[in-house]
């Protein structure tokens, strides 16, 4: 069952990490989480994903590393929130995998000011808005 999240999701508008899962479901503390085999949601914190939502930086986790394989290949657009305030999330919009870059040259500007060294990096994620 695919939630067509446009319809419970007000772009702009904030929302708590319950309120995400309900609708969304997956791993509450994710960041990526998964659902059916589909990443449900993005819940982006600026500090570790300084372009989104534009760009989502996946560390070398074992879950992040599934997460953003999964979602790299995922062709279902996902509802991209980013964190305004400790469990506070604003809603950006649905956003579709554009590129996924795995060469450390091909991503490390997108980590600078991301708190990762390149070495804890897996994968850059550049998304585009549906």
């Amino acid at each position: 069952v695919i939630v067509r999240s446009e319809l419970m999701f007000e772009i702009g508008k904030e929302y708590s990490r319950e309120d995400i899962h309900q609708v969304t479901g997956g791993c509450k503390q994710a960041f990526l989480p998964v659902k059916g085999g589909k990443v449900v949601a993005a819940r982006l914190r600026q500090d570790l994903n300084p372009y989104a939502p534009d760009v989502i930086v996946c560390d070398s986790s074992a879950a992040a590393r599934a997460a953003g394989r999964t979602l790299a290949r995922q062709t279902e657009p996902v509802p991209v929130f980013v964190r305004t305030a400790s469990d506070r999330f604003r809603y950006m919009g649905e956003y579709v995998t554009d590129e996924s870059l795995t060469a450390p040259l091909d991503y490390e500007k997108y980590i600078k000011n991301s708190g990762f060294t390149l070495g804890q990096i897996s994968r850059v994620l550049k998304m585009k808005r549906r």
